[in-house]
């Protein structure tokens, strides 16, 4: 009887008005770790074994029709501690959430969010911008990392336009919330994509004023490209980053990323290779080489391995993007080798 009285309970909870009115609501998640192991000839200790959780995460997102082709919109996305090394359950905190409308106008949204400059590069990263694989500790980057252009910006406004053939714009600002007599720290992130049949393009330019520099602008500029045969893709993104140094002096930097991937049945080959260019001090470049394997089980679930190497120029101080202890030290050389395994919900 007890049994029978909780089946019906949980019936009339979800046929009630309150349960329908948040129909919409979807939750959703994906757990990413993998098994690793790290070395940098410049460390203390050389090497060390981890777990690392990368971009796992939970959300919940929805919406709401508001009549004359009007929606209302929300995503509200954290990234969970997997592994435990937080101690709280979270990792980084807040990943792309915000509240909106979207319409034939397109679509305004504002919270925390990827930039359009970053979003621009997706359609080539083999590791969902984490883990010590990605060509993103490089790509977007300046050496010292004086600038980090692969940002999920708070305080976001973004405009996306409607899809128009394949061709579509999006642009974002972020406004100083704390502005000084001297220094106001706002942002402008733009992009334009095109996506048809076999071929992505896109152009992305990105502008922090008072970023490194009081009084001047440090700014970024890419294209990215993306064509698609069969069970084979090869992409490529081309950068220049400019940083200010001082009130009259500045230097531009220019990144360079190939990447590819082959599919064979349930199975994937894939390979990057980014090349951090100089700055005005020599030899402040780096080159990382990245392969992947991976076997898709079903759509959600895949398990991979992966080897990357990172080499420093003799000033170049770039280190893995997942942690820092076995980050970056001048002219350092670092590679990691790893297995995981990705299920998404």
């Amino acid at each position: 009887m007890q049994k029978k009285l909780i089946v019906l309970a949980i019936a009339a909870a979800i046929s009630s008005p309150a349960f329908a009115d948040n129909a919409n609501v979807n939750l959703y998640g994906k757990a990413f770790l993998d098994f690793e192991q790290v070395h940098n000839d410049m460390a203390a200790k050389s090497s060390a074994m981890r777990v690392q959780t990368n971009a796992s995460r939970f959300g919940v997102k929805g919406s709401e029709d508001l009549g004359d082709g009007l929606t209302g919109i929300y995503q509200f996305e954290v990234q969970v501690d997997v592994d435990g090394n937080s101690g709280n359950g979270f990792g980084n905190g807040s990943r792309n959430s915000g509240v909106g409308l979207k319409g034939d106008f397109g679509q305004v949204i504002m919270g925390v969010w990827d930039t359009p400059y970053k979003l621009s590069h997706n359609a080539i990263e083999l590791f969902d911008n984490t883990t010590v694989f990605s060509a993103i500790n490089l790509m977007g980057r300046t050496n010292g990392n004086a600038e980090n252009f692969n940002t999920r910006q708070k305080n976001l406004l973004t405009y996306t336009s409607p899809n128009m053939g394949g061709l579509q714009a999006a642009i974002a600002y972020s406004p100083d919330e704390a502005p000084t007599a001297t220094v106001n720290k706002s942002l402008l992130s733009m992009s334009a994509t095109y996506e048809q049949d076999a071929i992505y393009a896109a152009a992305a330019y990105d502008s922090r004023a008072d970023a490194t520099t009081a009084g001047t602008t440090d700014s970024a500029m890419r294209l990215v490209g993306k064509y698609k045969m069969n069970d084979f893709w090869v992409g490529a993104t081309v950068e220049s980053i400019k940083v200010n140094t001082s009130a009259t002096t500045s230097y531009s930097q220019s990144n360079l990323e190939l990447a590819g991937q082959y599919k064979l049945g349930q199975s994937t080959v894939a390979a990057s290779f980014a090349k951090a260019g100089k700055t005005t001090v020599a030899a402040t470049g780096a080159k990382q080489f990245t392969l992947r394997y991976g076997y898709n089980y079903s759509k959600r679930t895949e398990v991979f391995a992966a080897y990357t190497s990172l080499k420093n120029d003799a000033a170049g101080v770039y280190g893995f993007n997942a942690g820092t202890t076995y980050g970056a030290q001048a002219g350092s050389s670092q590679t990691a080798i790893g297995a995981g395994l990705i299920h998404s919900f």
